[in-house]
């Protein structure tokens, strides 16, 4: 009776995980779990203050000596949240390139609607510059605007930042949940994305709700993470672009 008794139980409890369960595979756990330690250790070990506190000291002065946090901050993105997410999805998942959006994708449609939406934003951003707020804000780096040199390998660093930004949303999480989750996998990995924009304007972390989406869905559509690459990298470098303009005026 003991023994019946153990295993009544140990199929409900069966039953009850398989339901809590249901829709989710273990590769879509997975990508849950490493997204999530992923983004943890990026947050507090990739950091341009951690850099300054704990590495910078061992640096002789050197020409771009004042962007190496920078440099740091960037590199740890493009580590942690793009190359370490693509070799999990890769050779623990088993995912092919295509399937985790790191390929081309429908690049016509891709190319189409980047443009689009960034030539619709752009008066926008424009706008905005004019704020003296906004002009003290960009470049995140002001040793990116002590000479056109220095700007021009700062922009360049700031676009491989977004590789690993886009890719963990828009690649790894994306396309890793939905094969579980469908067109859903555009709503989950949104939530990340907007907590991660604590900090910054309350309007901006607002905004950052419908970008996910909206990039979610261009990433899905295109099949591709680097079309939501290219235009949050557009959008970043007008910034920086139209704030060297009005300081420079």
């Amino acid at each position: 009776m003991k023994r019946d008794d153990q295993s009544a139980s140990s199929g409900s409890l069966t039953r009850v995980l398989s339901d809590w369960t249901r829709g989710l595979s273990f590769d879509a756990v997975l990508v849950i779990v490493a997204a999530t330690i992923l983004i943890i250790l990026f947050h507090e070990n990739g950091s341009s203050s951690v850099f300054r506190g704990n590495f910078l000291k061992y640096f002789s002065p050197s020409e771009f000596r004042d962007l190496y946090p920078a440099f740091y901050w960037y590199g740890c993105s493009l580590l942690l949240l793009g190359i370490v997410p693509f070799l999990i999805g890769r050779l623990v998942l088993g995912f092919p390139v295509a399937e985790l959006g790191v390929g081309l994708g429908d690049w016509k449609f891709g190319l189409k609607a980047v443009f689009c939406m960034y030539f619709a934003f752009l008066p926008i951003l424009v706008l905005v510059s004019y704020l003296p707020s906004f002009q003290s804000k960009y470049p995140l780096f002001f040793e990116a605007a002590s000479n056109p040199a220095h700007f021009f390998v700062y922009e360049c660093a700031y676009a491989v930042y977004f590789i690993g930004w886009e890719f963990i949303f828009r690649g790894f999480m994306l396309f890793g949940l939905r094969p579980s989750i469908g067109f859903y996998a555009v709503f989950v990995q949104m939530i990340p994305f907007a907590i991660l924009h604590f900090g910054k304007a309350q309007i901006e972390t607002l905004a950052a709700v419908l970008a996910g989406i909206l990039l979610g869905y261009l990433a899905l559509r295109a099949r591709s993470f680097w079309y939501g690459w290219l235009l949050h990298t557009l959008v970043a470098v007008s910034n920086d672009v139209l704030a060297m303009l009005h300081k420079h005026w």
